[in-house]
């Protein structure tokens, strides 16, 4: 569905950010957090995630480090910057606000 496609991707940076806030976490881990969560419901592709986790390095909202795991496999966990906490923020007020806006409107009667 269109729109369910279009509510997710103006919410997957709130939601990794918000994982983020907890503790540091590679993408594979971040992806299962999400859809467990979620009850399933928000489930993103890694295809998906990692565009918008090197644009949030870009904005340095995230940093990014290899990490070894074992002799030879390396992971790359994601961190949280305080400029991604303070943007974090932001994002959670307009969604707050635009979910509020929209439930008035929905449940609008005229008398």
């Amino acid at each position: 569905m269109q729109i369910q496609e279009n509510l997710k991707k103006g919410t997957v940076e709130m939601l990794l950010l918000h994982l983020l806030c907890e503790r540091s976490m590679y993408g594979y881990e971040l992806l299962q957090e999400l859809k467990i969560r979620s009850d399933y419901k928000f489930i993103l592709k890694d295809g998906s995630m990692y565009p918008i986790m090197y644009r949030m390095i870009d904005k340095e909202l995230v940093t990014d480090e290899q990490v070894l795991v074992g002799k030879r496999r390396t992971r790359v966990y994601y961190h949280i910057t305080d400029l991604g906490r303070a943007y974090l923020e932001e994002i959670k007020a307009e969604y707050y606000s635009m979910s509020e806006g929209i439930a008035n409107v929905l449940a609008y009667e005229e008398e």
